[in-house]
């Protein structure tokens, strides 16, 4: 089973990285962008992330 790991630094914090764990075989995602901001959706589980949009990273885990 493999899981995805999306994060990066909170929109309108200061430091502060925030991370969204995402089974690939088992979870619908949604990923969309403005100018200043990318957001996570978890839509299986309801839990989002809202970051910089130049921070966003997502690694296999």
């Amino acid at each position: 089973m493999k899981k995805l790991v999306y994060r990066g630094l909170k929109y309108g914090e200061v430091d502060m990285e925030v991370e969204l764990l995402v089974d690939i075989q088992n979870d619908w995602v949604e990923i969309t962008h403005t100018n200043e901001v990318s957001q996570v959706m978890n839509k299986s589980t309801g839990k989002y992330i809202q970051v910089n949009r130049n921070s966003l990273k997502c690694d296999v885990v």
